[in-house]
């Protein structure tokens, strides 16, 4: 079985491209095959969603739901891998029930689960030059496929944005990165063969959809708010050309897997567009009384300043080498970044201020670490910022439409042993005419600015503080070759059509915890090394997830 992870792939772009001629490989599978839209998890973001999808539990029974974890108890966040989900992902399961596995590029797989084969994790690997061998389940196959074609993924791309004529540049780079994480799929299949071990079971993700969304969708949808009419030819098309890529890299592996194989193809989340505004939460919170600051400096301010002074200054390569260096204060520098500067004792609620994960913690006593929430006032503070949230509305001349289109107490959305992970309150964004709004932190340093700001003309490329042009959607897509298969009702219940396709009836011993010795990871957190921890924080930097 052939299974193909586009991430953040949308019918929207599919479809029309797939119509008008362009992705002849993907246009034959839909033509002949079956097709569904595939809701993703809450948050539609990379980590949850593709945990998901390996496991088939959500978020709140196998843990992961955003790149990082608020820590329990304190104001300091801590970065997630693998080790931090429960349950066990279909690839460990069919490799435990003899089949070879070829995995390769599946994001929240480091530390490498042990399977029969090879599998080489995404782009959490905490590593300095891309992939490394290290962070393989078979680092000596690795080597030996490398060696011939190179690594799996290079970090040849700084997804911040900020240089001049990088949107001209990056669509190239993201077009050789197809290529050569395709032939290192093509090289790895091959060398297993030879080795008379042929995988039963080959699954590849490629980033790069999502990527080029991010960074290309005002260029290539004329409505956009943030759309620019002076855009060049090479970014109106940079979504077609990657679709395209992506169309060739999908045909080729599946004529070297075998055209008889069943194969599926799948995203973690769709994409769309952006508003031209940003929100910024905890102002909207103090402003309602719920948050307050302290009088003698604004540590968050200092630490976003040293931060962005870095990466403003530094070559993209140097800032990644030197926040590095910094190990151990990577996460708290991004600790200090998004906590610093409160007042404790007078704050009842704050949020992380993250795109990724939007929500609000309650500050409360016995729980966190200057808590001022008295338990039994929980539900009415909870009560209290749901409301404010909900009643925070655009101005008339913009539709009046809402801030915050949802704002749901975390019980109503997770259940499971994990769900206590999730912010008290789970947000998702309103939008206006269609287009998103993007969470960003509070400029404290700019008084004047205030909860929801209109983004200037020379800022709706996006990045740092703007929010990225595309964004992510709740609905993902699911195409199987097979017009009579199963079809998943949601990204959770792929893992189950994976194995029941390769005849394995899925495990449900893993519900809530996992047993190590079958090759899956403990529910007990691994963390990352310092260097690791650094590294990591790097990569999510340089990838546009990490303010």
């Amino acid at each position: 079985m052939l299974v193909l992870g586009l991430d953040g792939a949308d019918w929207d772009v599919v479809r029309p491209l797939a119509n008008a001629g362009g992705l002849p490989n993907l246009a034959a599978w839909l033509r002949d095959g079956g097709a569904a839209p595939l809701p993703s998890t809450t948050p539609p973001m990379s980590f949850p969603a593709w945990s998901s999808f390996a496991t088939g539990l959500a978020p709140g029974r196998h843990g992961i739901f955003d790149f990082t974890q608020k820590q329990q108890g304190a104001y300091r966040i801590r970065f997630v891998n693998a080790a931090d989900r429960a349950g066990e992902p279909f690839w460990t399961r069919a490799s435990r029930a003899g089949r070879r596995v070829l995995c390769l590029g599946v994001p929240a797989t480091f530390p490498p689960d042990r399977v029969d084969g090879l599998l080489v994790p995404g782009f959490d690997a905490p590593v300095s030059t891309g992939s490394e061998a290290a962070a393989a389940s078979d680092p000596a196959l690795y080597s030996r496929v490398a060696a011939r074609v190179g690594p799996w993924m290079v970090p040849d791309l700084d997804e911040a944005a900020r240089a001049d004529g990088w949107h001209e540049r990056a669509v190239a780079t993201l077009l050789s990165r197809i290529e050569r994480k395709t032939a290192f799929a093509l090289e790895a299949l091959r060398q297993l063969r030879e080795a008379g071990r042929d995988p039963e079971l080959m699954v590849v993700v490629f980033a790069e959809s999502d990527t080029v969304a991010h960074h290309y969708w005002r260029d290539h949808d004329a409505a956009s708010p943030r759309h620019d009419p002076a855009a060049s030819d090479t970014r109106k098309g940079a979504l077609a050309a990657i679709y395209e890529q992506l169309d060739a890299a999908a045909g080729a592996l599946r004529a070297a897997f075998g055209e008889d194989a069943p194969c599926f193809v799948v995203s973690d989340h769709g994409q769309g567009g952006a508003s031209r505004r940003v929100v910024h939460v905890n102002r909207r919170l103090a402003d309602c009384g719920l948050l307050a600051r302290g009088t003698h400096g604004s540590l968050d301010t200092v630490a976003r300043r040293a931060r962005d002074l870095a990466l403003h200054v530094l070559p993209p390569r140097v800032a990644q080498k030197a926040f590095r260096r910094l190990r151990s204060s990577a996460a708290r520098l991004e600790s200090a970044a998004r906590f610093g500067g409160m007042a404790w004792r007078r704050t009842a609620a704050f949020s992380e201020e993250v795109n990724t994960q939007p929500g609000v913690w309650i500050n409360l006593a016995g729980r966190e670490a200057a808590g001022s929430v008295a338990r039994a006032d929980y539900e009415r503070v909870r009560r209290d910022v749901i409301d404010a949230l909900l009643e925070w509305k655009l101005d008339a001349a913009a539709g009046g439409g809402s801030v915050v289109a949802r704002a749901l107490p975390r019980e109503e959305l997770y259940d499971g042993p994990f769900a206590t992970r999730a912010p008290d309150v789970v947000l998702e964004l309103g939008h206006e005419r269609g287009y998103l709004h993007s969470l960003v932190a509070t400029p404290w340093d700019r008084p004047a600015i205030g909860a929801l700001r209109a983004l200037a003309d020379d800022e709706l490329a996006g990045g740092r503080g703007r929010g990225m042009n595309g964004t992510h959607r709740r609905t993902g897509i699911w195409l199987a070759t097979n017009p009579r298969g199963e079809r998943p009702v949601s990204i959770v219940q792929v893992a189950g059509i994976v194995l029941r396709g390769l005849a394995i009836e899925p495990d449900s011993a893993c519900d809530s915890a996992c047993d190590a010795a079958h090759g899956g990871h403990p529910v007990t957190p691994l963390p990352y090394s310092a260097e690791e921890e650094a590294r990591v924080a790097a990569r999510l930097r340089a990838l546009g997830y990490l303010e």
